[in-house]
């Protein structure tokens, strides 16, 4: 099926944005856009992007990818360069002042031109290590941005939750289309753990209904300093502020993380470089400080999901069970997350190897039974506006 995209021309207000599909065999939609002519009856360049039955960008389903949620609590620091208190705080600081609301491609294969482009692309190098060569590198990169929170930041000191997904498709053609991995690498241990949960939404942002409906189990990953997180690229996350551990809020307290979206067959519409005169503005231009900064080029084992220890909703021993809701998607279809949760049995499996000296439990697995389901339902609805960036 083929997606047809008719761009607007800047010199012509009666031009409009519009989509059609075309069969293009059983496995894939095809997104392009139409064929127009000009005032010399000449077709325009199309452009086009397919999607499988998954929902995926073509191509990336089959690949090799890993796209279940793993964590790397321990190894990933080496790997990229973070394992010096130096590196850390310099690039904590370029993140802060990287923190525009927007999101900058680094396309693969390019030649880094920062630390924080050095990290996106040791990122995307992970998580396509190994994997077919059937992907068009031309077509492929990392997408990357930061996030910063604080008390009384006018955020409620959380990331709203989302589906990671081209903004401007969404905007200007309602078509969802996702990355295929997300990652999380987080600069600071404080702030909102990041709640990844099962629910995939619909190709079409007008399938209203198809985004609501049960959620059966999530993933819950706690902030650590040099952290790494990974997880598939449709599934909805966010980071609640309601579920920290208190220790993690302390008063003064920053949250820092640095976002990679891993895109591979496509490249989002609207997505630019970093500016390359606000380049000498960023520290650990061509290299990290010390050498045992330096990355080790080994790559990092990632934790799988199921081996973390979980609680469940359907047993509420401690008495405590609370459904939080989260209002979320603020583009005229409004939903919001119902969230029940134990936060007393969420503290007795994170702190009880602590307690017996083991090492910290950094994600907790999310099981939600019947009849205490998570689930994304209606919000009324307001005002359309377009999705902007992530904030």
């Amino acid at each position: 099926m083929v997606l047809h995209l008719d761009e607007e021309e800047e010199d012509d207000e009666d031009a409009e944005e519009t989509w059609e599909e075309e069969g293009c065999g059983d496995d894939e939609k095809q997104f392009a856009p139409a064929a127009a002519d000009d005032d010399r009856g000449e077709a325009r360049n199309r452009e086009s992007v397919a999607i499988d039955v998954e929902g995926r960008v073509g191509g990336v389903s089959d690949c090799g990818l890993d796209f279940s949620f793993r964590s790397y609590p321990e190894s990933f620091d080496r790997y990229a360069g973070l394992s010096s208190p130096e590196a850390c705080d310099v690039i904590t600081e370029d993140c802060r002042k990287c923190f525009v609301g927007e999101s900058f491609w680094l396309a693969a294969g390019a030649e880094p031109r920062c630390a924080l482009e050095e990290l996106a692309r040791k990122v995307f190098e992970l998580h396509v290590a190994g994997i077919d060569g059937t992907w068009d590198a031309a077509k492929s990169g990392a997408e990357w941005w930061v996030q910063v929170r604080h008390e009384d930041d006018g955020q409620k000191e959380a990331v709203s939750f989302h589906w990671d997904k081209d903004e401007d498709l969404v905007d200007d053609f309602v078509v969802n289309v996702h990355p295929a991995i997300s990652t999380v690498t987080y600069l600071t241990t404080s702030g909102a753990p990041t709640l990844v949960l099962d629910h995939v939404p619909p190709m079409m942002y007008e399938d209203v209904e198809q985004f609501r409906g049960a959620v059966g189990q999530g993933y819950l990953s706690f902030p650590k300093r040099g952290k790494h997180i990974a997880f598939d690229g449709r599934l909805l996350h966010g980071a609640p502020r309601e579920l920290a551990k208190p220790r993690h809020v302390e008063k003064g307290y920053e949250r820092v993380s640095f976002l990679v979206n891993i895109w591979l067959n496509y490249r989002p519409r609207a997505i630019e470089p970093f500016p390359q005169e606000e380049i000498g503005n960023l520290g650990l231009r061509g290299g990290f400080p010390g050498t045992s900064a330096r990355p080790t080029g080994d790559v990092p084992e990632g934790v799988g999901g199921d081996r973390y220890p979980s609680i469940s909703s359907r047993n509420d021993r401690f008495g405590d069970m609370r459904e939080f809701r989260y209002d979320f998607g603020e583009t005229g279809t409004e939903h919001t997350l119902v969230l029940p949760v134990s936060i007393k049995a969420l503290d007795s499996v994170t702190d009880a190897r602590e307690g017996k000296g083991g090492s910290p439990v950094d994600c907790v697995r999310l099981r939600f039974a019947r009849g205490a389901e998570a689930a994304v339902v209606e919000q009324e609805s307001k005002e359309p506006r377009r999705s902007g960036r992530r904030s």
